[in-house]
């Protein structure tokens, strides 16, 4: 019998459209960290680069991105209202929750600001919310996870928009499934080597027809 993998699920990008805000919020923000504005012609570069990376193209100083991001995170409340789930999202979780998956959110945004946007959206019920406030550090926070959960990583599947989420997930031997729709570029993501690499929504629910862990 085919046994159902626990999913993990990253927030922003993977399952709310915030790219946008994002790109907004930063220019806002970034000439009082040093850094310089994002133009519609810097998105596409940005995106294939790695954080360190993109960083350095904005000249924000990479000791002072913890202070910008907890300050991102506090207008990024505010504007919560505002954003929209990535297009089909939430049917392929109904549809998921009715055939027995169980799944969560494991974010670096703040619970308060996920649960805000879950509760507005009308999302299907999570089994958890888990905030990982550390940046570089979300093998550390998979790890904790699984151990509170008691639920042994090969048995859980990663679903993230980021190179980092990969690399986090191949350090410690969580599958992934690496979606194109979020932040990093296809390229960036498939360079990486995830489990899975997903273009839609549909495509990401069709891997449940095959998939065994």
């Amino acid at each position: 019998m085919m046994l159902k993998p626990y999913l993990i699920f990253d927030f922003d990008g993977t399952l709310v459209q915030s790219k946008k805000l994002a790109i907004q919020l930063f220019n806002e923000l970034s000439e009082s960290y040093g850094g310089r504005k994002i133009s519609n012609q810097d998105i596409a570069y940005l995106s294939g680069l790695s954080i360190p990376d993109r960083l350095r193209s904005l000249n924000v100083p990479l000791r002072k991105l913890p202070a910008l991001v907890i300050e991102g995170k506090r207008e990024y409340k505010k504007a919560a209202v505002h954003l929209q789930p990535v297009e089909g999202i939430r049917d392929v979780l109904f549809s998921l929750k009715k055939n027995g998956y169980s799944f969560g959110i494991l974010s670096s945004n703040t619970s308060e600001n996920i649960q805000q946007f879950l509760d507005l959206n009308e999302f299907p019920s999570f089994d958890f919310i888990h905030s990982a406030t550390n940046l570089f550090g979300k093998h550390k926070a998979i790890t904790s996870m699984a151990r509170k959960l008691q639920i042994h990583r090969s048995r859980m599947l990663y679903v993230g928009d980021e190179q980092r989420d990969v690399q986090a997930c191949k350090k410690i031997g969580v599958k992934i499934a690496a979606v194109t729709w979020g932040f990093d570029s296809a390229t960036l993501l498939a360079a990486a080597k995830p489990d899975f690499l997903c273009d839609s929504p549909e495509e990401f629910a069709g891997l449940f027809q095959t998939i065994s862990l």
